[in-house]
């Protein structure tokens, strides 16, 4: 695996990320039409999904990724892809096109 700070957080930086880009990806979402919404649900789905495969392949392998220092990145990146499918499923939602 790649050589990774160990004592950086990065499941808290990617909440943090979340939490400041919330706001803005928000207004950035409302102002697209709806083909432009679905497509940003596809792609954030999508990166989501690749994401969780990585994590879900470790565990297959006999990993527990959640108390390993050196898996913090993927649980990051897992907080943050979920964060954005659920940020664009609610612009639908608030859009009235679920």
């Amino acid at each position: 695996m790649v050589n990774v700070d160990d004592g950086l957080d990065h499941q808290g930086m990617a909440i943090e990320l979340i939490d400041a880009f919330t706001e803005l990806d928000a207004a950035g979402l409302a102002a697209l039409d709806v083909a432009g919404r679905a497509a940003q649900v596809q792609a954030r789905q999508a990166l989501y999904d690749y994401v969780d495969r990585i994590w879900e392949d470790a565990k297959a392998r006999g990993l527990d990724p959640a108390v390993r220092p050196d898996w913090n990145v993927v649980a990051g990146l897992r907080d943050l892809t979920n964060a954005l499918v659920e940020q664009a499923g609610q612009a639908q939602a608030d859009a009235g096109e679920d």
